[in-house]
């Protein structure tokens, strides 16, 4: 959550400011807004919550998560396979779609009675919002629009279900589940391998010039900051430390604009407490103190940008993590900070994750925005991170999207 300290001046502020709720703080040059985020305590109608695996078993958590993440993706497959059934033009496309269905269905309902029988959970997928926009639109197309379509979306979706299946044949505590993953990674490179060639050979695209499955290019974000919303497929302009990815459309969470969203996270390989000081030019105790202990280890992003008095910068974020499953650990450690010169500021922190989420995390915040006005012209250095403080268990991550600074 953000902590309040209200002030008049910026030389009376301290880089290490708490801000409680930045819809209401003023700060000169800086004023900064953002909503309010809800504290959350799980229910024990949440299966999440209601967790029978020993909070020390690393791979029989492993294998919740990855049962129930895999169970939902196979749902929104067979969503998309069974439009293909009855949409494809080709017959060769139609009979690989509904072996999609078949396979993916059978193994479903497998991976639900595993999850039952292994740690007793009764576990009901659906398609979050952004699927069922997805699977809407899909419905509307017809012919080689449809097929193109289709085939990019999932190959897109197979190649994320294989670069979750691929840890989980030795990541597993079952041998049946890194059976069952190796076999679905071998088969959905086999399928998205063949619907790369029909796209290339039929239609002469790929995967790779998928267009947005919502509206065209013209609603990419077009203000002043260089790939703000990721739309290159990487990290051009922005400079990086820790673990940093490009997501697409099937992470889980639809971007806010565009096909493309930054994900930061507190997983293993992630920078130093001094890395992340000395990237974001300021001093470690400045981080430390934003939370509720020291940094253990985190990521972050930045850009330097030239404003003008009156303009706003702004950007969307989601907060992630792992941190409401843990019963070993208080779970309002780790948190989301942005620092923006020259202040240092917490934006979330896992108690502001109040829904669940479609990602390898288990809740999240939703998609939010924070914004600060400018009012001395300048050059600028906006730094994002996410931070691990506490235990090395249970990780926390940040969806990042639709930078913009625009002129007043």
């Amino acid at each position: 959550m953000f902590h309040s300290n209200s002030a008049s001046s910026l030389t009376d502020i301290p880089l290490s400011t708490k801000v409680s709720s930045l819809n209401s703080l003023t700060l000169d040059p800086l004023t900064t807004a953002n909503s309010t985020l809800q504290s959350h305590t799980p229910s024990s109608a949440d299966p999440r919550a209601a967790s029978t695996v020993a909070p020390n078993d690393s791979a029989a958590r492993f294998d919740v998560r990855y049962l129930q993440e895999t169970i939902d993706h196979h749902t929104m497959a067979i969503e998309m396979a069974e439009l293909a059934v009855d949409k494809a033009v080709n017959d060769d496309l139609r009979s690989l779609a509904q072996g999609i269905v078949d396979t993916q269905t059978e193994e479903r309902s497998q991976m639900q009675t595993w999850l039952r029988d292994w740690y007793g959970f009764n576990y009901s997928p659906d398609l979050n919002f952004g699927e069922e926009r997805m699977i809407r639109e899909m419905s509307r197309m017809e012919g080689a629009e449809f097929e193109i379509d289709f085939m990019r979306q999932m190959t897109m979706h197979h190649e994320a279900g294989i670069s979750d299946a691929v840890p989980c044949t030795e990541r597993a505590g079952h041998a049946e589940l890194k059976d069952l993953c190796s076999n679905i990674a071998s088969t959905q490179q086999s399928e998205s391998d063949q619907m790369r060639q029909w796209l290339r050979d039929r239609y002469q695209t790929s995967v790779d010039m998928m267009m947005p499955a919502m509206g065209g290019l013209e609603n990419y974000n077009d203000s002043s900051i260089p790939n703000g919303s990721f739309e290159n497929g990487d990290f051009t302009g922005w400079s990086t430390v820790g673990k940093a990815e490009i997501q697409p459309l099937d992470y889980g969470v639809f971007p806010t604009d565009g096909i493309f969203q930054a994900l930061l996270t507190t997983e293993r390989e992630t920078a130093s407490p001094s890395e992340l000081a000395s990237f974001l030019g300021v001093d470690s105790s400045v981080l430390n103190n934003l939370g509720d202990g020291n940094i253990d280890q985190g990521s972050a992003i930045k850009l330097t940008f030239d404003a003008k008095a009156g303009d706003t910068v702004s950007f969307d974020w989601n907060f992630l993590t792992n941190e409401l499953d843990s019963t070993l650990v208080d779970p309002s450690i780790d948190f989301l900070f942005v620092t923006l010169e020259p202040l240092a500021l917490t934006a979330a922190d896992p108690n502001s994750a109040s829904n669940s989420s479609r990602t390898m995390f288990s809740n999240e915040t939703g998609y939010q925005t924070f914004s600060a006005g400018i009012t001395q012209s300048g050059t600028y250095t906006l730094g994002i991170g996410v931070a691990n403080v506490g235990d090395p268990l249970f990780d926390s991550a940040v969806l990042l999207d639709n930078f913009k600074l625009v002129s007043a």
